[in-house]
Parts: C-alpha cells; structure tokens; sequence
C-alpha cells in the first residue's frame, strides 16, 4: 500500500501479540493505524483493513524507527516491542516530536526511561510508561483505591491466573517472564529500596474467581513508581507478587534449569546461537489446545489510615477470555489496556507532558469504564465499580 493519509498511531512490535491485539482494538474503534515490524505474514487479516499499513523495521536500527514514525506521521507511537527497545523508541519520539505509550519495563529500565522526563517536558510531548495489565491497569486502580486513604503503610499487588485446560500456553512474553525470575526482585521495605531472594515473600492466597494459589515475589516497575507517586501517603512497603498455575510454572522453571533462558551465544555444528531466541522460535509454535480459556486475577491490597482508624483495601480486575480473542487468552488484558492509554493520549484526556506512569496522569474513572466496555471487571471491596 502506498501511503496516502496521516495515521492516527503507529505501532512498534505490531506483528507481535500484544501489536495485534492493540491494533485489532483500535481498528474496531475506527482509527488509522501503521503496524511496523520485521514479518507481515501475521498480520494477514489485519491488514486487509483500509485504515491500516505496515512498515518493515528493525528496531535495532534508530534510523528505521524514525523513519517509519516521519514516514507515518502518526498522533501517538504505540510501543509494543520488548522491553529492551523502549529507550530506544523513546528517543526516536524525541528526535521526531511525537508523543508516545509502551508496556514497560523491569526497574532498571523505567528507572532510565524516568531521566528522560526534562528533554519530554521541553520538546512538549509526553511519555506514558507501562501502558498494560500489569504495569498498567494496577497502577490506575491503586491510584484510584488510595484516594480513600489519608496514609498508606503498604501496598501487596500482583496477579494469579489459571486455565481449564491443564496444558502450557505461553503466558505472556517469555523474554518477560524469563527476566521476573531470574533477576532478584526489588522490594520497597521500611522506605528503601532492597534487592530479595525470589522466594522471600510466598504467600498463599485464595483469588477471585481463580482460587487457591501460591504467589512469588518478583521484579517488577510498579515498586519503583509507586515510591514515587505515593510518597506522599508515606508508603513504607510495596511488594509485587506472581502467581502461575503448577502446570505453567513446572515448564518455566524447567526451562530456566536447563539454561533456555540464556542470551549468551553458543556454538553448534558451526553456527552460533542464542538459546533464548531458539527458546522464543520454537514456543511460537506451540499450539493452543481447542476450548482453551484462562481466568486472571489482577490484584491489589492497601494498608492504611483514614480518619485515624486502620483501613484496609482490595481492589481486582477480572479479565477473561473473551469471544473473538479466543488466541490471546487473558493477554487481552495487555493489548486492549494499551489502545485505550494511546486513545486517551490522542483524544486530549491526558495532557501534561513529559515522562509519567500511568497512575499519575491516566483518568480513573474513564479508564474503569473503559475496562468494562471490554469485559474486564473491576471491583473495589468486592463490589464492582464498572
């Protein structure tokens, strides 16, 4: 297709999962969109939608991506590649003055992604950080739960999932997951930043719709933003927690054992490797079982004061497999999270520029409504809000 218009977002690892899933939504909504990435072939249906392009690009290439975002012209740059690229893309925005959205990151990277705040604020565009489920939905409902509170003690948040059929299905991106545990976590513990053993913090829960389940302390960005953002309810302790069914986790950490998970080349029959990418390459090609469906449970519990009584707060976000997304399972709830952040950022709802998480700029209660429209349940203190 040659290009004839501006498009109202482009989409960076649109060929991926989660690209699919965002421009599938905003599609259905009536945007324009440029899915850019390395393989057309799985966009196929995608593209047969006149309000779409695709672009070619290698994201190892800074001149591709800008290329692509000058080339499209696009309101919003939608980042739905690896976390290893946001940099990167961000920069790319800089360069080009574009505004933009991503799924976020482990600390270490929204730490780095948070310096580039100032050189946003003057260019006078913005940056959303950790635009999914989780970072993303989490983060708005904690903000939105903590308005009731006058102090915060601590925050416990995570999520726990399930299947009906007891088979593995990659949960979500396996370089994601492969990161969450092998990197020590973060905690925030009596007001500092620690790095913990995994295992430091299990717990045993009983979840929403999802049932019993063991949680694991992991790495994840929402400790580092939530210091941030909530410092001023006196937030001592924030803890992220992972729970997978025992026929998922059993695999992940098989795979970990066996060394999948390594970036480091090895040599076999005179070529050279990564085992992660082999790892990722042959995943791909797993099958979902037919009548396969997940549940999750995303999660939140505050502890506090409100008008000087002890409070104590649960927030969760259901989010199931849905008719039409049958392949994505419970990842819709990544996908469709971020079309609805970039549309708020297009639409004007969110305005102040620089770098931010999503729990200090995203609207509560327009988001909320917003996850309801797409059959994703929130409810505060076991009553549903949406």
């Amino acid at each position: 297709k040659e290009d004839s218009m501006k498009y109202d977002f482009i989409i960076f690892g649109g060929t991926g999962q989660q690209g699919r899933i965002c421009a599938k939504d905003l599609l259905k909504l009536g945007y324009s969109i440029v899915i850019a990435g390395r393989d057309p072939s799985h966009i196929k249906d995608i593209l047969q939608n006149k309000n779409t392009n695709f672009i070619k690009v290698d994201l190892n290439n800074k001149k591709e991506i800008i290329k692509a975002i000058k080339k499209s012209n696009p309101d919003v740059v939608v980042n739905c590649a690896e976390l290893t690229f946001n940099i990167s893309i961000m920069k790319a925005c800089l360069e080009t003055g574009k505004s933009c959205t991503d799924l976020g990151g482990l600390q270490y990277v929204t730490s780095n992604q948070f310096k580039l705040h100032n050189d946003f604020l003057k260019k006078g565009i913005t940056c959303i950080t950790g635009c999914g489920s989780t970072p993303g939905i989490l983060n708005v409902l904690t903000a939105h739960a903590i308005e009731n509170f006058d102090s915060v003690e601590s925050i416990e948040l995570g999520f726990a999932w399930d299947s009906n059929i007891k088979k593995f299905v990659i949960p979500y991106s396996i370089q994601s997951i492969f990161d969450e545990f092998t990197q020590p976590p973060v905690t925030y513990h009596n007001g500092k930043f620690l790095k913990e053993d995994r295992t430091s913090y299990i717990r045993n829960y009983n979840f929403k719709e999802v049932g019993k389940q063991k949680v694991y302390c992991i790495v994840h960005s929402e400790v580092y933003t939530f210091a941030k953002y909530f410092k001023h309810k006196g937030i001592k302790n924030i803890h992220y927690m992972a729970g997978f069914p025992e026929h998922s986790i059993k695999v992940i950490e098989s795979l970990i054992d066996l060394g999948f998970y390594s970036q480091k080349e090895i040599e076999i029959n005179g070529r050279k490797i990564k085992p992660l990418d082999f790892t990722i390459q042959v995943l791909k090609k797993l099958k979902i079982p037919r009548g396969y469906k997940e549940i999750e449970n995303l999660w939140v519990k505050i502890k506090g004061k409100k008008d000087g009584e002890r409070k104590i707060s649960n927030v969760d976000c259901i989010v199931k497999t849905i008719f039409g997304w049958e392949e994505a399972g419970t990842n819709t709830g990544t996908g469709r999270t971020i079309s609805i952040m970039s549309q708020m950022l297009r639409n004007g709802l969110i305005k102040q520029k620089g770098v931010y998480g999503p729990e200090a700029v995203v609207p509560h209660k327009e988001f909320i409504k917003e996850l309801g429209d797409r059959n994703m349940y929130v409810y505060l203190d076991n009553r549903r809000i949406n």
